[in-house]
């Protein structure tokens, strides 16, 4: 045993060969007093069990063998003596286990002192710190791993939870959308329920005059055919009395050619072989013969009736109506007597194609009777036509003429009367003058009253942009304009006097100082039936006085368009008088156009609750329309509004939503803008920017399915 001590040992921790007491208690003194502090920290532990699987894995050395196995028993009794049930309950396992070790250790230094080996007792107590460290660290580890899967367990609950909320959010913020797009589904349909029930009342009203029109066309026939069927009975009955009558005429003829034998009587000019009639329908005047004799006076009567016809290819359709048939023995002391067959009705409307002139040309090629006297004798001439086809063509070119001119405007015809005397004799009566328009045009004043001697059926008169006569070279500016202004209106009275009973419409647009307001003022004196108004003047506006006297003489009116043009010389004349006095002068009015810088909201509220059923409202060159104007001007009135035009009248994209929905009939609304009407400055970049939103609000209106179909932008590029 002594021998064994006082051989160099190596330490079984370091390796190194020293005395293995010494080795022990200055070296790893440290170490095994470091254990306990690091015992819970894992690089401690993890150390240890390093250091542990280094001294399993180095192989001992047989010097060692005894020791180790004296320290059996002593590690049986710190094992036994290493009791959890000594420790307190309320300490952690590792501070249990430290305490343990401490515990352990006394004893075991008590149990090796008792021993008296010193060595064996340190080495028993460095292999029970070990074993101490290593079942600390099994239980740090299992514990570890326990909250590392607890942990774990948790992070899959909070990862869970987080992707339930976010599921949740996700959930909710669909519900929202979903919520927002049924509600805007919910205000389309709506929409498309009004506009549907719209469209539905529309095609029912449709439908309804359809089946109107269709019964007055069926009417139409029915009348049609009945008035066909009697003409021409009627016309049978005439061409068979003619006939007859013209057989009749020639016996007649053919008797007293037989009676005439004296030597001193003689026919000239005729056959022995009879009397050979040629006829010449033309159905517009009838000429007949009255024949005399010296020996005995025979009166041939003709029914007392007018004929009236509706030429058409030629043919004649008669009505009978009573008139007087005159033959007149025309002559003189010398020379031929010639019997003419004239006519007068003063009372007759109907139009004939015989003119004076035209009458004058058919007798040159219609037979005629003479008869002159020459000493006792009396010699008798008959004259037969031998051209009588060429004046039935004649007849027929003229009809033909006369469907044509009716369509030919103004200009067309005053040429047209130059061509020849059939062209002249069509083109200046009064049937194919219904529609008189001057245009762009120098005129006069005699013009217009020559122009009045044709104008007695004229139904629309349209007077636009006429211009008085040049100035004179010697004549200042306002000696011009004083002396030329009103300068038509002496011929416009002439042409309301001729077609006044007639007129129906009236259009004087731009006329600037020829014709002023007193042109209206005549029309009321001389146009009782006309229904459709348009003056516009920039120079001359109309007054409140003016539309007094319109009033009271033109009650039928149910067109005014009476706007001043732009720019104005006296823009504080047409004002909301002038709209409230419309209203009480044409309750019944139906299109209206109104503008102007003195106008304002009150004056057209007064307007549409005075004119109940106005279905056209034009309004020219007026202040900005807002919402309130609209709902101010709707409140009463436009219930009938199916029409309804801004020129050049600013308007809010609000307004004219109040319009479309107050006004369920509407069925066209037109916009026409331009920058002027809303800058000065039109040049301005500002401004055509500003201008730029203006117009795309206005337009993203025509996305709504109200107005899609409606809602008409016009922009004016200056």
């Amino acid at each position: 045993m002594s021998t064994s001590t006082e051989l160099p040992f190596r330490c079984p921790a370091c390796g190194e060969a020293c005395g293995f007491g010494e080795h022990l208690s200055s070296a790893h003194s440290c170490q095994k007093l470091c254990l306990a502090p690091h015992r819970s920290s894992e690089g401690g532990l993890m150390s240890l069990y390093t250091q542990r699987e280094s001294e399993i894995d180095r192989p001992l050395r047989l010097e060692l063998l005894d020791a180790l196995s004296l320290a059996r028993p002593l590690r049986k009794i710190l094992i036994q003596r290493d009791s959890p049930a000594v420790l307190p309950s309320s300490l952690s396992p590792v501070l249990a286990v430290a305490m343990s070790s401490r515990t352990a250790e006394a004893d075991a230094g008590h149990a090796v002192a008792q021993l008296g080996v010193p060595w064996l007792g340190r080495l028993a107590l460095e292999a029970r710190l070990q074993q101490l460290a290593l079942e600390v660290q099994e239980r740090v580890s299992l514990k570890l791993e326990a909250l590392q899967d607890e942990v774990q367990q948790r992070s899959v609950e909070v990862r869970r939870a987080r992707r339930e909320s976010e599921s949740m959010h996700r959930q909710k913020r669909q519900a929202e959308e979903r919520a927002a797009e049924l509600e805007r589904q919910v205000d389309i349909s709506v929409e498309m329920l009004a506009s549907l029930r719209y469209e539905l009342r529309e095609r029912d009203k449709q439908l309804r005059r359809k089946q109107q029109e269709v019964c007055d066309l069926d009417r139409f026939v029915r009348d049609t055919a009945l008035q066909e069927a009697t003409a021409k009975i009627r016309l049978q009955h005439f061409i068979e009395d003619l006939l007859g009558r013209a057989e009749r005429a020639e016996t007649q003829l053919q008797n007293l050619h037989d009676d005439v034998t004296s030597p001193h009587r003689h026919l000239a000019g005729s056959r022995t072989s009879g009397y050979q009639r040629s006829y010449s329908v033309s159905g517009m005047s009838r000429r007949s013969s009255h024949l005399s004799d010296h020996r005995a006076a025979q009166h041939y009567r003709f029914e007392r009736r007018l004929r009236t016809l509706s030429v058409g290819s030629g043919g004649c359709e008669g009505h009978w109506y009573g008139r007087q048939d005159q033959h007149v023995l025309c002559g003189a002391t010398e020379g031929p007597w010639t019997i003419q067959h004239t006519h007068t009705d003063p009372d007759s409307d109907h139009w004939s194609l015989y003119t004076a002139e035209s009458q004058d040309d058919t007798q040159q090629h219609t037979g005629y009777r003479t008869y002159s006297c020459m000493g006792p004798g009396l010699h008798w001439c008959v004259n037969r036509s031998s051209d009588s086809a060429v004046c039935s063509e004649r007849l027929r070119l003229k009809a033909a003429l006369f469907c044509v001119f009716t369509y030919l405007d103004t200009r067309s015809l005053l040429t047209a009367a130059e061509v020849c005397k059939d062209w002249c004799s069509v083109a200046r009566h009064p049937a194919v003058w219904t529609t008189v328009t001057l245009e762009n045009a120098r005129v006069s004043s005699k013009f217009l009253m020559t122009l009045s001697q044709w104008c007695c059926q004229t139904q629309s008169l349209i007077l636009h942009n006429l211009k008085p006569r040049s100035r004179g070279k010697e004549e200042s500016k306002d000696e011009y304009l004083r002396n030329t202004r009103g300068g038509l209106e002496a011929g416009l009275e002439a042409v309301l006097k001729s077609g006044g009973r007639s007129l129906i419409t009236l259009s004087v647009f731009h006329c600037p100082n020829i014709l002023t307001d007193r042109s209206l003022w005549l029309v009321s004196c001389h146009c009782r039936t006309l229904q459709s108004l348009t003056y516009r003047s920039a120079s001359d506006p109309v007054g409140q006085e003016v539309i007094w006297a319109l009033g009271a003489g033109c009650r039928d009116i149910t067109t005014l368009r009476i706007a001043p043009l732009q720019p104005c010389l006296q823009p504080g004349r047409f004002s909301n008088r002038c709209l409230q006095t419309i209203g009480r002068c044409w309750p019944n009015l139906c299109r209206v156009g109104v503008g102007g810088a003195s106008c304002g909201v009150q004056g057209l509220a007064s307007l549409a609750r005075s004119c109940v059923n106005l279905c056209e409202l034009e309004l020219d060159h007026m202040s900005e329309l807002n919402q309130e104007a609209a709902a101010e001007i709707c409140r009463d009135g436009l219930q009938q509004l199916h029409t309804l035009r801004f020129i050049s009248t600013p308007v809010t994209a609000r307004a004219l939503l109040h319009f479309s929905s107050v006004c369920v009939s509407l069925k066209c609304v037109v916009v026409q803008l331009s920058i002027s009407d809303y800058f000065e400055d039109a040049d301005n970049e500002e401004a055509k920017r500003l201008f730029e939103e203006i117009i795309n609000n206005l337009q993203a209106l025509r996305k709504r399915p109200a107005l899609s179909e409606v809602l008409q932008i016009r922009v004016e590029k200056h």
